[in-house]
C-alpha cells in the first residue's frame, strides 16, 4: 500500500509518497494546480514504478482548490480520501518541531490515513454541489444588492434629504 499526501494550495500543491510502514517512497515535491501539473504528479508514480492499484491518494479539503484534483484522480480510478485540516493538525502536535510548511504537510497527510485515525469528508454527488454553490453564488448576490440600496439611501439622505417627499415610491 503506497499512500500520496498532497497539501493543496490556490497555485502549486505538493506531494509526496509513503509506504505502509511510513517510509518515504518519494520526498515532497510540488506540481501547479492544472492539467500538466496532474500529469506531472501521475508521471512521478510511474517514474518510480509504482502497482497504481496499491497507490491512494489523500488531501484535505482546503476551499475549492482540491475540486479539480480530486475530481481527475477519481476519473483515473484511483482511491481518494478527502479529510479535514483539523485532523492534520493533531498529528502535527506529536512532534517536536511543529513548524508548517508545505512539503511537511504534505507527508503528516499521508499519516494521517496510514495511521487511520481519521474521518473522511463528506462528499456529496457533482449535481447537489453544484446546485449549493449556485445557491450560495445567489444568495451572494441579493445580499450585495440590499447592501448597495442601503448605500444608496444613506448618500441621498445626506445629499437630498427631500428625495422621499419629491418623488413616489
Amino acid at each position: 500500500m503506497y499512500i500520496v499526501g498532497i497539501d493543496i494550495a490556490k497555485r502549486k500543491h505538493e506531494a509526496a509518497v509513503i509506504d505502509g510502514e511510513g517510509a518515504v517512497i518519494i520526498k515532497p515535491f510540488s506540481f501547479t494546480n492544472n492539467c500538466s501539473g496532474y500529469n506531472r504528479l501521475l508521471a512521478m508514480l510511474a517514474k518510480a514504478k509504482l502497482p497504481l492499484d496499491e497507490v491512494s491518494f489523500a488531501m484535505e479539503a482546503t476551499g475549492h482548490y482540491w475540486l479539480a484534483l480530486f475530481t481527475r484522480l477519481q476519473k483515473e480510478g484511483f482511491r481518494v480520501q478527502v479529510i479535514n485540516p483539523v485532523q492534520t493538525n493533531s498529528i502535527r502536535n506529536f512532534y517536536i518541531r511543529q513548524a508548517k510548511t508545505d512539503p511537511r504537510d504534505a507527508l503528516l497527510i499521508a499519516e494521517v490515513i496510514r495511521f487511520g485515525h481519521f474521518s473522511e469528508s463528506t462528499l456529496h454527488p457533482e449535481n447537489i454541489y453544484e446546485l449549493r454553490e449556485l445557491c450560495r453564488g445567489r444568495h451572494a448576490i441579493v445580499s450585495m444588492q440590499a447592501d448597495v440600496k442601503r448605500k444608496v439611501v444613506a448618500l441621498l439622505d445626506q445629499v437630498f434629504p427631500e428625495y422621499e417627499t419629491a418623488f413616489t415610491n
